[in-house]
């Protein structure tokens, strides 16, 4: 199955933004797969949302996004990446 999601490793921008959190994973992965399982119009959510990809990968491609983080530095930087005041 990992054939089918095979993508390059997050760039180093994308790595800087997030440089605390040890799982980033790329943009265009996260984008392939919100557009996948997401009707148009539709809504992401990400319970677990670490540095916050697929939020950014949701809102880039028109989507409304939720996502719930339990550790303060990880919300820190997703609140970061995903430009929440």
């Amino acid at each position: 199955a990992a054939r089918f999601f095979w993508c390059a490793k997050p760039s180093r921008t994308e790595r800087a933004e997030a440089s605390k959190h040890p799982t980033v994973k790329p943009i265009k992965l996260m984008t392939y797969l919100v557009k996948l399982a997401t009707p148009e119009g539709g809504l992401v959510i990400d319970p677990f949302m670490g540095s916050g990809t697929t939020g950014v990968a949701a809102i880039a491609q028109g989507f409304d996004f939720i996502g719930c983080e339990l550790e303060p530095e990880y919300f820190e930087i997703a609140t970061q990446r995903l430009n929440i005041t």
